[in-house]
């Protein structure tokens, strides 16, 4: 699974793109700072989902302009791109903020149920590393002895704001997902138009 592909293929479901408006708004979107994902990667990505029959080159011709290749998503494609989002948001493994990030492209590409299970997931999981991480500076301490840097304790500390703060957000958005309020923005089962 790869971020530059899930990128790509939500870009051109939206509407066919030539690789520079992708660049461009993968640029303007900040995502080389967020994901570290490069204009390098996203032509790769461009080259090797074209070539694994994802998405659909055309070559246009607009007035004097050179000619530019338009790339289009093919039903293969959207069913690749399901398969990513849903592979990031179901990975209980994935503790990183790449699962935050492949909820930006969860839009018709998950079911309710399947949504909210993921999210329920990244609950208990954050629940579980909450519950089973090394308290206070015992883990530090046999690294460091008694001489454990002050910024350690900085460090934890933030750690542990940032677990309580995701573990807020995770729960708000299971009531959002359960409230019923956003039922356009799920995957219709046997749905291939979307």
């Amino acid at each position: 699974m790869s971020k530059a592909h899930m990128v790509v293929l939500s870009f051109l479901k939206a509407k066919p793109m030539y690789g520079y408006q992708i660049g461009q708004m993968v640029e303007q979107l900040g995502l080389p700072r967020w994901t570290g994902i490069t204009l390098p990667a996203i032509y790769k990505a461009m080259q090797t989902l074209e070539k694994q029959q994802h998405i659909r080159g055309e070559e246009m011709r607009e007035g004097n302009s050179p000619p530019r290749m338009v790339y289009h998503l093919n039903s293969k494609g959207k069913e690749y791109l399901r398969k990513t989002v849903q592979g990031y948001l179901t990975d209980i493994q994935l503790m990183d903020r790449d699962w935050w990030f492949a909820l930006l492209f969860a839009q018709h590409n998950i079911g309710k149920d399947e949504l909210l299970e993921a999210v329920n997931n990244r609950i208990k999981q954050m629940k579980e590393f909450q519950n089973n991480k090394p308290h206070g500076k015992a883990c530090p301490k046999a690294i460091f002895g008694d001489n454990l840097p002050f910024v350690h304790n900085h460090l934890m500390s933030l750690g542990t704001r940032f677990v309580r703060a995701e573990l807020l957000s995770l729960s708000e958005l299971a009531k959002d997902i359960e409230s019923g309020e956003h039922s356009e923005y799920f995957m219709i089962k046997g749905d291939a138009s979307l």
